[in-house]
């Protein structure tokens, strides 16, 4: 049986959009943006029961949380060292770029 917050607006059932339970450590996955993160604190008020996940810091219902068997780790992006023929490859591309770009009074709006 799951776990039942009590608040003054109510009795909520403290579990996932599958009925499973959800506990402070959980790794989760928010449905609507597939954001991914763990519950780091079940609070509610009187909407309901909410849950705080660590990536983003922000309040999401429970309903509309996924509890995950595990959370891939994400991986980290290392230093890199380019040759000066790659630099050189982004410049020259970058400059050809800006070559197309045409610069016309008709794109602008004045704010007055």
């Amino acid at each position: 049986m799951p776990e039942i917050i009590e608040c003054e607006s109510g009795s909520y059932p403290v579990v996932d959009a599958n009925g499973t339970p959800i506990e402070v450590g959980n790794p989760v996955k928010y449905e609507g943006t597939g954001t991914k993160g763990h519950v780091t604190e079940i609070i509610c008020d009187s909407e309901g029961a909410w849950a705080v996940i660590d990536t983003k810091n922000l309040l999401y219902k429970m309903e509309t949380l996924t509890v995950l068997e595990e959370l891939e780790a994400k991986v980290e992006m290392g230093e890199r060292e380019f040759s000066t023929e790659e630099i050189q490859e982004v410049l020259e591309k970058a400059e050809e770029e800006a070559k197309d770009v045409k610069f016309e009074d008709s794109n602008l709006e004045s704010g007055g």
